[in-house]
């Protein structure tokens, strides 16, 4: 099944990802019946998702955690105490009342339907979630690399086998969305990885850990024990602002190459807004709520920064050249990202964003 960009009127699914301290949790939401799925969510960070939950419309109906974190704690034993179930992978030594996923097994949020695919390496217990043209990774295959595989349990060569026969068997359009990016690249896809990512260039799994020379247990430290045991507790007393312990960074691979990002402020394109709106190339990729409470730049698309990926085919076909979002980061990550696909060369963010816009007294649709 093709997926459209929900921002753009699909009737299929809503995504919204966000990135906090490198780790990635995504809210995907059937567009038909408002149902939602959580995927990997953190705690200390629940009335950020409650209020997308209610931007969005959308009930939340599940939660999933991809694999038991060593990095930082997850929030799901919160979500079970609202009565709302949680999906782990079959291997998961967590003790709370988890739905345990198995190779095949689906997982059915109103109409979307997600197959599990088993992945241990990172840990034992690891699993991805794949359907309607995406693919989310957890903490196996990332941007330009793959996860550490340095913690007990780890496993490089069955990482590396992992990925090459369950994720790298997908189409190569399959937007993949993975559990963490450091490198401010939102998402990519399997024929990018296939073709960029270093770590899977290597013959076999043996070859690849041989080349990592990961040290099992040198990446467990007093705090990330400590972070795995609350992970695996059945109802644990968690902070109320917790903090990243360590980084589940791409191993096996050279650092993106870096694209500095051309800024240009309001002042100088708000001249060239009317012909930009004419040829198509300039998008604004706040979420749509935004647009409907804040205001929008006159003939300016709209195509959501955690769904550009499902709008990939139409921005190659008309390259956007300026980018704008709320405050400027946003934008920056959409070119980044674009740049790192292919899709764009050396596109504009616009430098303070909407917000800057509005306080100039610029015009507002």
């Amino acid at each position: 099944m093709d997926t459209k960009l929900a921002g753009s009127g699909s009737r299929e699914l809503v995504l919204k990802t966000w990135n906090d301290s490198g780790c990635h949790t995504h809210l995907v939401g059937c567009n038909a019946t408002r149902q939602a799925l959580l995927i990997d969510p953190k705690a200390g960070k629940r009335a950020v998702y409650d209020k997308a939950l209610a931007d969005w419309g959308l009930t939340l109906a599940a939660v999933v955690d991809t694999h038991t974190h060593a990095d930082h704690l997850s929030d799901s034993a919160a979500w079970i105490r609202r009565g709302v179930r949680c999906h782990m992978g079959q291997a998961t030594g967590c003790q709370r009342a988890v739905t345990r996923m198995r190779e095949g097994d689906t997982i059915e949020v109103g109409r979307l339907r997600f197959h599990v695919l088993e992945v241990p390496g990172h840990t034992p217990d690891s699993i991805a979630l794949a359907g309607h043209g995406v693919v989310f990774t957890g903490d196996t295959l990332l941007v330009g690399g793959l996860a550490r595989a340095d913690f007990h349990g780890s496993d490089p060569a069955r990482l590396f086998t992992s990925v090459t026969t369950k994720l790298m068997t997908l189409a190569d359009s399959t937007l993949v969305l993975p559990g963490h990016g450091y490198q401010d690249v939102l998402f990519s896809t399997i024929g990018t990885e296939r073709a960029k990512n270093q770590a899977l260039q290597h013959t076999d799994g043996d070859a690849y850990a041989a080349a990592l020379r990961a040290v099992a247990g040198a990446g467990n430290s007093p705090d990330v024990d400590a972070t795995l045991a609350l992970n695996v507790a059945a109802d644990p007393a968690l902070p109320d602002t917790p903090v990243a312990v360590a980084a589940c960074c791409s191993m096996g691979a050279a650092p993106l190459a870096g694209h500095k990002v051309r800024e240009q402020p309001c002042e100088v394109l708000a001249p060239t807004l009317a012909q930009h709106a004419a040829q198509r190339t300039w998008i604004d990729v706040r979420d749509p709520w935004e647009l409907a409470t804040d205001g929008r730049l006159p003939g300016i698309e709209n195509f959501p920064l955690s769904e550009l990926g499902f709008a990939l085919e139409r921005l190659r076909a008309h390259p956007p050249e300026v980018l704008s979002c709320k405050s400027g980061v946003r934008s920056a990550t959409a070119v980044k990202t674009l740049v790192y696909l292919d899709v764009l060369r050396d596109p504009i963010s616009m430098a303070g964003g909407f917000g800057r816009w509005k306080a100039a007294g610029l015009p507002v649709a």
